[in-house]
C-alpha cells in the first residue's frame, strides 16, 4: 500500500473539545444557531454525535450525511434567492480516469472521501488542500472479475479511523490523523470465486460491515462485521444457502434453503451479493442490508422446481451484537432479471393513516418503491415508480409481487419493464423532511431478454448470468447489435406494453400518497439511447427547498425541491454520477460534488458528455457563494476520418470459429468492450485496434501485460485456442464495419470460405 501525508499537524489527545468561531453560525437560516463543538481527535464519529448531529448542521458525517442516509442538509445560507452566484471555491484533482461514485464526508474540517480501487482522500475542507493520501496495492489479476468498473462508494469515518474497502476484498482501518494503516482484514473467503468488493464499510455501534460484489460472476453473498478498534471478526452472515441440506453457517439459512430447489446450481455461489445499500438504526439497535441478483440470471435454470430463493433481492435487518436476523422483506421472490435491493436504504419517520411510523425507504431495481415499518419489517406500501410489466402489483396482504407472465422468457424473448438497469440504479436518492419527497434518479427503460440456445457451463470465477438482455437502443447492447441477431422486431415485442423509448428523470415522489408530485426529464440529447438513463447522478437536498444533482454532461443543476423548475446550473467541466453534499465551516456554506465518470454502462464517453469533451481525469470540486468560475481542462482533439478506418490485419479464421469467439466476447468482454460506433469511450473500442494491439493481443489476455491500464489477465478463463477466436471475431467485426460505413471506394477484404 501507499500512503502520502503533506503538511498534517499531528494532534495530542486532549481530554474535551474546541469550539471553532462562526462555524455553526446561520445568520438568515431557519436552523437553530449554535456552536459546532469539535473534538480534537481527527474523525471523531460517535453513535451520540450521530444522534445530536441536528447540534452541527454544518457537518457531513456519513456517506447519506445522518444515520438515516438521508442525503439531507438543514443549512439555508445557499438558498433559492442566491443559487446563481454558486461558484468556484476548491479542487483537488485526481489522477485518474476510473470515475468516481462516493459522497465525501465532513467532519471538524476535514474531508475524507474514496476513489477507484479503495483510495481514500483526506483534504483541508475549506482550501482542498491535501493532508493524507491513501492508495491500496491491490493484485492486478482482479480486474478480470470486476463487473461494473474499478469504482468505490465510500468510507466510513468513526472515533478516528477512516475505514475503507479495496477492490480486491481487503478491508482497512486507517489513522483520521495520519492515513497510517491501524488494521487491515482479508474480507474474501474464497479467492479463486469473482468476488471484488466496490460498496463502502457502514459502522453500528462498535463493529465496521462489509459486503462484496460479484453475483454475475458465481460470488455467494454475505456480510461480515469486524470490531472497529482491532479489526477481530465478530460475525459473518451469509445471505443464501451453500447447500440444500448441508450444515449451514448460519441458521437463518436452514429456513432459507427450503426456499430453493435441492437440485439448485450450489457449485456456482448463487449470488445475493451486498454491494451497496446498508443503514443502522441506534434506537432500535438494527442494521439492515440490501442483498442482490442471483446467478445465473434464469430461476427456471438456477432452482428449476421453483421456491422465492432467499434472500435474494431482499432487505435483511441483523442485530449488529450478535450477526442474527430480525426480519426480512423479500422485494423480488425467485428473482429473474437482475432487479437488487442494494439500492439506498432510507431511514425515516413519517404519518401514515393518522399514525406516527418509524419506516425505511427503498427504490430497488424492480420498479417499485417500497415503504416498510423499520422495526417489525411490516409492508406499508409499494407501489410503481417507472413503468412496470412484470409484475401488475404489490399484494399489501402477502407483500408479494403479482407476476404477470411477461417477465418469463425462458422459452421466448420477453420485453420486461424495468430493464436490468432497474428504475433506479446505485445513484443515491435523497429524501427532504421539509417537502416530505423523496428525489430519484429514474432509469426509465426496458430490455429484451432471451435465453442462449448454447447449455450453460459452470465457469469458475467468470460471467455466469447466462440470459442475454437487450436495450431497445442502437449501439452496443443494443437492437442492432452483433448479439442481438435473430430477434424479433420490437414492434412485435413491444405490442400492448409501455412506451420503449428510453429516458432518464429527476422524479419527486410522495411516500405517503404514493405518487409523483414532479418530474425533470434528464435524457438530454440522448433519448432513446442507452445513455439517457446514466446523464443524471445522484441527488442532495436542503431545508432552502433545493435539490442538487451533477450530470454527464458536466452540469451540476439546483432544483427547486417543490416544483422542480431549475434555478440555476454550474458548468463544471467534468461528468459527474456521484451525489453532492453540503457542510459549513467558519460560516461559510460550501457544496463539493466529486466528479468523474465510471461504472457500468457509465463509462461510454458519448459526444456531449464532458468526459468526451475534456476527459475524465478525476477530482473534487467544492463551491460557495461568489465564487468564481470552474477551471475548465484543454479540449479533447479527436481525429474525424471519413467513415471507419480500414483494419490494419486481414481477416482469418473460418465463420464457425468466427461465430465462436463472438459468443466468447459476448460472455467475457463484452460488460467492458461495448464497441460503441459513437461512444469515443474510455474503454477501447475493439474494432479500432492497432496493429502493434493486434500483435500483443494473445499477451494482453493470457499475460495481463496492460494490467496496469486496467485490462486483466484471462489466463484462468480462456485457452490459447478461445483467445484467438475472439481475435478472429473482432477483426472480423472491424472489417463489416469498415464495409459498411461511409469510406467510398475502398477495398474489400473478403471472408474466408469456411472448410467442408
Amino acid at each position: 500500500m501507499r500512503s502520502r501525508i503533506n503538511n498534517h499537524l499531528k494532534l495530542l489527545s486532549i481530554i474535551g473539545t474546541l469550539s471553532i468561531a462562526g462555524c455553526g453560525e446561520n445568520a438568515g437560516d431557519t436552523t437553530i444557531n449554535t456552536t459546532e463543538m469539535v473534538s480534537t481527535v481527527s474523525g471523531n464519529i460517535t453513535t451520540e454525535r450521530l444522534l445530536n448531529i441536528e447540534n452541527e448542521p454544518g457537518s457531513w458525517l456519513t456517506g447519506g450525511r445522518d444515520y438515516q442516509q438521508s442525503y439531507f442538509s438543514p443549512l439555508t445560507d445557499i438558498n433559492k434567492g442566491n443559487a446563481s452566484e454558486l461558484g468556484f471555491a476548491w479542487q483537488y484533482e485526481i489522477d485518474t480516469t476510473h470515475g468516481f461514485e462516493a459522497t465525501p464526508i465532513v467532519v471538524d474540517g476535514v474531508m475524507y472521501s474514496s476513489g477507484p480501487k479503495g483510495a481514500v482522500y483526506a483534504v483541508d475542507a475549506k482550501t482542498g488542500a491535501e493532508k493524507w493520501m491513501f492508495e491500496p496495492e491491490i493484485d492486478p489479476n482482479i480486474v478480470r472479475k470486476v463487473c461494473c468498473g474499478m469504482i468505490n462508494r465510500g468510507i466510513s469515518v468513526w472515533e478516528g479511523s477512516v475505514f475503507v474497502a479495496s477492490l480486491d476484498g481487503y478491508l482497512y482501518a486507517l489513522d483520521a490523523a495520519t492515513g497510517d494503516v491501524l488494521w487491515q482484514q482479508d474480507t474474501i473467503t474464497e479467492r479463486d470465486r469473482g468476488y471484488t468488493i466496490t460498496g463502502a464499510p457502514y459502522v453500528a455501534k462498535d463493529i465496521v460491515v462489509i459486503g462484496n460484489s460479484g453475483a454475475e460472476l458465481d460470488a455467494r453473498g454475505y456480510v461480515t462485521a469486524y470490531d472497529t478498534k482491532t479489526g477481530k471478526q465478530a460475525w459473518r452472515f451469509y445471505t443464501v444457502p451453500k447447500s440444500y441440506d448441508g450444515v449451514q453457517e448460519n441458521p437463518e439459512l436452514e429456513m432459507a434453503a427450503k426456499t430453493w430447489d435441492q437440485n439448485s446450481l450450489w457449485e456456482v455461489g448463487l449470488g445475493g451479493t451486498v454491494w451497496d445499500a446498508m443503514a443502522y438504526d441506534p434506537a432500535l439497535n438494527l442494521l439492515y442490508i440490501g442483498t442482490g441478483n442471483a446467478a445465473p440470471y434464469p430461476r427456471k435454470l438456477r432452482s428449476p422446481s421453483g421456491g422465492d430463493n432467499l434472500f435474494l433481492s431482499s432487505i435483511l435487518a441483523i442485530n449488529p451484537d450478535t450477526g442474527r436476523l430480525v426480519w426480512y422483506y423479500q422485494t423480488t421472490p425467485a428473482d429473474n432479471w437482475d432487479f437488487t435491493s442494494t439500492q439506498k436504504l432510507i431511514l425515516a419517520d413519517l404519518t401514515i393513516n393518522g399514525s406516527e411510523r418509524k419506516v425505511l425507504m427503498q427504490a430497488p431495481k424492480n420498479g417499485f418503491f417500497y415503504v416498510l415499518d423499520r422495526q417489525s419489517g411490516e409492508l406499508l406500501s409499494a407501489e410503481p415508480y417507472v413503468p412496470v410489466n412484470w409484475a401488475s402489483h404489490v399484494d399489501l396482504a402477502t407483500g408479494k409481487p403479482v407476476e404477470t407472465g411477461q417477465g418469463e422468457y425462458f422459452d421466448e424473448p420477453k420485453l420486461v419493464f424495468p430493464s436490468p438497469a432497474g428504475g433506479h440504479n446505485w445513484q443515491p436518492m435523497a429524501f427532504n423532511r421539509e417537502t416530505g419527497l423523496v428525489y430519484i434518479p429514474v432509469l426509465e427503460a426496458s430490455a429484451v431478454w432471451r435465453m442462449p440456445k448454447e447449455p450453460f457451463v459452470y465457469q469458475k470465477g467468470g460471467l455466469n448470468t447466462t440470459s442475454q438482455y437487450f436495450f431497445p437502443s442502437a449501439g452496443s447492447w443494443g437492437l442492432d447489435s452483433e448479439g442481438a441477431k435473430g430477434l424479433p422486431p420490437l414492434t412485435e415485442l413491444a405490442k400492448g406494453q409501455p412506451d420503449p423509448v428510453i429516458r432518464g428523470y429527476l422524479r419527486a415522489w410522495d411516500p405517503v400518497q404514493n405518487k409523483v408530485a414532479w418530474e425533470v426529464e434528464t435524457s438530454d440529447v440522448w433519448r432513446g439511447h442507452i445513455f439517457a438513463i446514466w446523464n443524471g447522478g445522484g441527488v442532495m437536498t436542503t431545508a432552502s427547498d433545493l435539490v442538487f444533482q451533477g450530470r454527464a454532461t458536466g452540469d451540476l443543476v439546483m432544483l427547486d425541491a417543490k416544483t422542480g423548475a431549475e434555478l440555476a446550473s454550474i458548468n463544471v467541466g467534468t461528468s459527474i454520477m456521484a451525489a453532492p453534499m453540503t457542510y459549513k465551516i467558519d460560516g461559510e456554506q460550501y457544496v463539493a460534488v466529486m466528479a468523474g465518470l465510471g461504472g457500468a454502462i457509465g463509462q461510454s464517453y458519448l459526444p456531449g458528455t464532458a468526459a468526451y469533451k475534456y476527459g475524465n481525469k478525476g477530482r473534487i470540486v467544492a463551491f460557495k457563494l461568489n465564487g468564481g468560475l470552474v477551471p475548465l481542462r484543454p479540449e479533447k482533439q479527436y481525429d474525424q476520418p471519413d467513415g471507419f478506418p480500414m483494419p490494419p490485419v486481414m481477416r482469418r479464421g473460418a465463420p464457425f470459429q468466427v461465430k465462436n469467439g463472438g459468443e466468447l466476447f459476448e460472455r467475457n468482454c463484452s460488460k467492458c468492450h461495448m464497441n460503441d460506433a459513437d461512444s469515443g469511450s474510455g474503454i477501447p473500442d475493439l474494432r479500432r485496434m492497432t496493429e502493434q494491439v493486434h500483435g500483443e493481443f494473445t499477451d494482453i489476455l493470457l499475460k495481463g501485460i496492460r494490467e496496469e491500464q486496467g485490462m486483466g489477465n484471462f489466463s484462468e478463463l480462456l485457452t490459447p485456442e478461445e483467445v484467438e477466436a475472439i481475435h478472429m471475431y473482432l477483426i472480423d467485426l472491424a472489417w463489416s464495419t469498415y464495409e459498411s460505413s461511409s469510406n467510398e471506394a475502398k477495398p474489400h477484404q473478403p471472408k474466408e470460405i469456411e472448410e467442408q
